[in-house]
């Protein structure tokens, strides 16, 4: 356990709600987590982000990684951003405005954690081209892989499970409809049920692969189950700390943490 317990924020999933992360938030406070914010993301943020764009998400993510950061004092939070949160979250990190719009937060983020996010998108087969591909391209182009490493550490973690995403069989035509959004690999069909084991990790992020994680937050087996987070959140923890240090040993003696964070902290640059 660190000497200091990380602040948490937790970006949840494509088409999710706050509600759903609450039993993952409960279970990373037993764990140590000094406090776990969730970012609010609704259904209808994730609806407009699909007619117009991930520009309003990515905002409104890096406003909640902003504002996790200043609760914790200016210290480096852990995001935990679960499936297209994870695209959301490495959005927000960016330097670069997209579609217009920049976060720049990812001097707020000592380590970001993505629970099957479908980082290759981009590369996967699909008949339906939508926002999250643009956003995936953008990702590959201007921050691919472990981009701010070592100042923020990454933890990409993925599943060659081969069943449903979800239990029963409404739950098995849930995981077919959001299996055609993402796409397949049709060489390895390995996955959590949604992304495949083959889209889900980021070059230079450290990498954990389960034989039996599943996507969905519906029944055990979830990346946010209680079994779960305990294969993870030792390695969150420890990349965390890694980050830290790294920052500490480069920074300079006049720098000042409450500056590195300029943007964010007065309301992001760039244009709404």
């Amino acid at each position: 356990m660190p000497a200091a317990k990380p602040n948490v924020i937790i970006v949840g999933g494509f088409m999710t709600m706050p509600p759903n992360y609450w039993p993952m938030r409960r279970r990373l406070l037993r764990r140590g987590a000094r406090r776990v914010d969730i970012a609010p993301l609704w259904p209808p943020d994730w609806a407009i982000a699909g007619g117009l764009g991930f520009g309003p998400l990515m905002r409104r993510t890096g406003k909640a990684i902003a504002a996790s950061y200043r609760a914790a004092g200016m210290r480096p939070v852990i995001v935990i951003a679960h499936s297209a949160g994870g695209i959301a979250g490495r959005l927000a990190m960016s330097p670069q405005p997209y579609n217009g719009r920049l976060a720049a937060v990812a001097e707020a983020v000592g380590c970001l954690v993505t629970l099957g996010t479908p980082h290759g998108l981009a590369q996967l087969p699909n008949r339906y081209r939508h926002a999250g591909h643009e956003a995936a391209d953008f990702l590959d182009r201007t921050t691919p892989g472990a981009w701010f490493a070592p100042r923020t550490s990454y933890l990409t973690v993925g599943s060659s499970y081969r069943g449903a995403a979800f239990p029963g069989l409404a739950g098995r035509l849930v995981g077919e409809v959001f299996g055609m959004i993402v796409g397949s690999d049709a060489s390895d069909p390995a996955g959590d049920g949604i992304v495949p084991s083959a889209a889900v990790h980021l070059p230079g992020a450290e990498q954990l692969t389960f034989e039996d994680a599943r996507h969905g937050h519906i029944g055990s087996g979830w990346y946010g189950a209680d079994e779960m987070i305990d294969r993870w959140w030792p390695t969150a923890i420890r990349l965390w700390e890694q980050a830290l240090a790294a920052r500490e040993a480069r920074r300079a003696p006049e720098a000042h943490p409450a500056r590195e964070l300029e943007p964010a902290l007065t309301g992001f640059a760039g244009t709404d």
